[in-house]
């Protein structure tokens, strides 16, 4: 698509959203309108009351809902390229329009046609207007529950699907592995595997390489929650630990630059005595906080709290926050 033909889109979409009249609204339910799937992962849709026990609002993916919902979903990955998929009807003036991004701004394409579009940013950033973290841990209140660790058979495991050479945990890779021996999986290493196996190889595992592909502020994925559900401590090389430590329990985890070196963190690994004789105190300490992961869940019911606030800006946001 040329430079002139998004400017020709975007003027149009700009034009019918400065024409747009007020809207009766008579619906007593707040309307969430997920315009396009993130990630093309759709599933079925209930009730706000019966899937995140919230009353008074309601989820749809049905377009012709657009001038009664209070609410509408855009996912950047499937919106950037091909501006002719936003809506081409005035928006009611109580609508509100969420950017939602899970993705780094390295692997986020910047149209700056979509800037002062949307009023609500939905994403892992801790500032954003809704946040959608990859996971979360929180405390267990019913009291301790009996946690066994799985049986660990591997020392260190990775698990990469793509490759780059140039990013930062390729080059701290191949370091790393001239100090100790690291089981690697993945079509990054020609050595695909399943859904079911991955869970098999990452909870084998005493510790995991959760090595984020590019480095940016909060960009903290499953690649660090998956390891602490399956009982397995991430080795984490991505933001600073502080900012880990936003989002997690400091014990919860190793962070590459707590060491001077790969060798350094090689040979603590090695004689790490958090992972013994199956009752490691690192492990047996989360046992106590449940897990929860599938971002889907988490963004729907946080973009629905927002909206029955009935948060209102005045002002556009910029939907780019680097």
């Amino acid at each position: 698509m040329s430079n002139q033909t998004e400017m020709v889109n975007i003027t149009s979409i700009t034009n019918l959203l400065t024409q747009a009249e007020p809207v009766t609204q008579t619906d007593p339910d707040t309307i969430l309108l997920i315009w396009m799937w993130p990630f093309g992962q759709k599933f079925d849709l209930g009730s706000c009351g019966s899937l995140y026990s919230i009353h008074g609002c309601r989820l749809t993916d049905n377009r012709s809902q657009f001038n009664n919902s209070h609410g509408v979903l855009f996912h950047h990955r499937d919106i950037h390229g091909d501006l002719s998929n936003m809506p081409k009807l005035p928006r009611p003036l109580f609508q509100k329009w969420i950017w939602m991004n899970m993705e780094s701004p390295s692997h986020s394409a910047q149209r700056s046609a979509l800037n002062n579009l949307f009023n609500l940013t939905a994403s892992y950033r801790l500032d954003s207007d809704i946040l959608v973290p990859y996971g979360r841990i929180s405390e267990e209140t019913g009291g301790k529950t009996t946690y066994t660790v799985p049986h660990k058979n591997k020392l260190v495991c990775w698990i990469v699907s793509n490759w780059n050479s140039n990013h930062k945990r390729s080059q701290y890779y191949r370091q790393f592995k001239q100090h100790i021996s690291i089981e690697t999986y993945g079509r990054g290493f020609s050595k695909p595997i399943s859904n079911e196996d991955y869970l098999d190889v990452v909870s084998s595992c005493k510790f995991y390489l959760s090595f984020e592909n590019s480095i940016h502020k909060d960009y903290i994925t499953e690649k660090l929650y998956n390891p602490l559900k399956l009982g397995t401590v991430p080795v984490a090389l991505g933001p600073p630990r502080k900012n880990y430590e936003e989002l997690i329990p400091g014990s919860a985890f190793i962070h590459v630059d707590d060491f001077s070196s790969p060798k350094e963190l090689a040979e603590h690994l090695k004689v790490d005595l958090r992972v013994k004789d199956g009752a490691p105190d690192l492990l047996q300490s989360l046992s106590e906080r449940p897990h929860h992961n599938g971002f889907i869940d988490m963004f729907l019911r946080n973009i629905v709290h927002v909206l029955q606030a009935d948060r209102k800006l005045d002002k556009p946001t910029n939907c780019f926050q680097t």
